[in-house]
């Protein structure tokens, strides 16, 4: 058969909105490292006549890795748009009913070929309106956080550096804005520097380099745009955001 014996796969995400987001630490499986990784829900809004022309409501799941996963950790705040493109990877996963695995008549879990969307560049958008209100009711930002030369200007500049220097700890609940679910089962064990990493800990270095992200403080000093409609959704159970304004400031 003539032709390429390859296959080019790319896919774009424009507008998409941080409905929930989970982070996995690194960890070990069977003596083989396995980076942290966030599971991002996300919310679209694609034009159409459905909804009474307010467009289709999808949600989709993507996966950033190593760095970048701590990095969107501290950043993706509920309602926060981003843009990103990403590879697409399936894989053979379990068959879950009401959280639970499935399993066949031999007492095997059942699987079935299911796809995933791997983020290998990334730009942040504006935060939602409902985020910026609550830190502020929360005292993580004060009311004038985003009018240069005041002092919440300043206040809010602190904070953010304090957030960069974020680093997941040990059985906490949260990081940042998500939730942490630890991984459990068979040959799992702690993350061990002295091993060699998986494909995806070892291209992490290159994804944030090729990540094509403005600073933090450059996109959240950005004006606050209403979100777009989307489709109800039940938030997520979870602890508030570890996220703490400087002592003295």
């Amino acid at each position: 058969m003539p032709g390429s014996a390859r296959s080019l796969q790319i896919s774009e995400f424009i507008g998409l909105r941080v409905a929930s987001t989970t982070y996995y630490p690194s960890h070990s499986k069977n003596g083989v490292n396995i980076s942290q990784r966030l599971v991002i829900n996300a919310f679209m809004n694609i034009a159409s006549r459905a909804n009474n022309g307010e467009g289709r409501n999808e949600v989709i799941t993507l996966t950033a890795w190593g760095k970048l996963a701590d990095s969107c950790a501290i950043s993706m705040s509920p309602g926060k748009e981003f843009h990103c493109f990403a590879e697409l990877h399936t894989y053979q996963g379990r068959v879950f009913v009401n959280d639970q695995p499935l399993m066949g008549n031999d007492g095997q879990p059942i699987t079935t070929r299911k796809t995933s969307f791997t983020i290998v560049r990334l730009l942040f958008g504006m935060e939602s309106a409902k985020t910026i209100a609550t830190e502020i009711q929360q005292g993580i930002r004060r009311p004038n956080w985003d009018k240069e030369g005041t002092p919440d200007y300043e206040h809010w500049r602190q904070v953010l550096n304090m957030r960069k220097g974020l680093q997941y700890q040990a059985g906490s609940p949260m990081f940042g804005y998500a939730k942490v679910q630890q991984v459990q089962g068979p040959g799992i064990g702690a993350y061990n520097p002295a091993l060699n990493t998986t494909t995806a800990g070892q291209v992490e270095n290159a994804v944030v380099a090729a990540a094509g992200n403005p600073s933090t403080v450059q996109n959240t000093f950005a004006p606050t745009a209403p979100v777009a409609p989307v489709a109800p959704a039940a938030a997520p159970t979870q602890t508030a955001p570890i996220f703490a304004a400087p002592a003295g400031v």
